[in-house]
């Protein structure tokens, strides 16, 4: 049985294996335009366009490791 809290959680859950680049510059308090460079840098995306939040991450962290 689904109760109204169960509803409303549903529809403000987020799914950090599958963000909107506005969503995951939200949470890591970035501007979009900024994810929008990594991705034309080669920031792992999906094929939706979206963003695993760990793989993004993962890559970030290998440039700075990289020096870039």
């Amino acid at each position: 049985m689904t109760t109204q809290n169960d509803t409303k959680t549903a529809k403000t859950s987020i799914n950090p294996a599958a963000l909107s680049p506005e969503m995951a510059a939200k949470m890591l308090g970035l501007q979009v335009e900024i994810v929008g460079k990594h991705i034309s840098q080669g920031a792992p995306v999906a094929p939706d366009g979206t963003i695993n939040l760990v793989n993004y991450a993962a890559w970030l962290c290998s440039r700075i490791n990289n020096g870039n």
